[in-house]
């Protein structure tokens, strides 16, 4: 598997970093995010996508950590990322397999 990132999984990553890094965010960072290539989706069936060379195989440093809601329930946004680049994007839900949210619904953690 391999498909450029899709504008509403780039638009999400974007407010991740926007509203839950861990740690200051490198202008090339944002910049990469429109030429990222998903290499793996998560076998679960949720909208996980994988970015690195390793699929979803992928080990790298939590680089941002927000909520969103999706379908009606309260999910984790992660993005996860290896030295200087973007690896995954990662949705944790607590039920269903989290689908992919609408960027706008993607908040940090002190956000009501």
């Amino acid at each position: 598997m391999s498909r450029p990132i899709s504008k509403s999984e780039a638009a999400v990553l974007k407010r991740a970093l926007e509203v839950g890094a861990s740690e200051e965010i490198s202008p090339g960072i944002l910049a990469s995010i429109a030429a990222l290539r998903v290499t793996a989706g998560c076998k679960c069936g949720c909208a996980t996508v994988w970015f690195g060379p390793d699929g979803d195989a992928t080990v790298g440093h939590m680089l941002a950590d927000a909520l969103a809601t999706s379908n009606g329930q309260e999910i984790q946004v992660i993005v996860w990322s290896q030295g200087n680049a973007i690896v995954g994007l990662e949705l944790v839900g607590f039920g269903t397999p989290a689908l992919l949210p609408d960027a706008a619904f993607v908040r940090g953690y002190g956000a009501a």
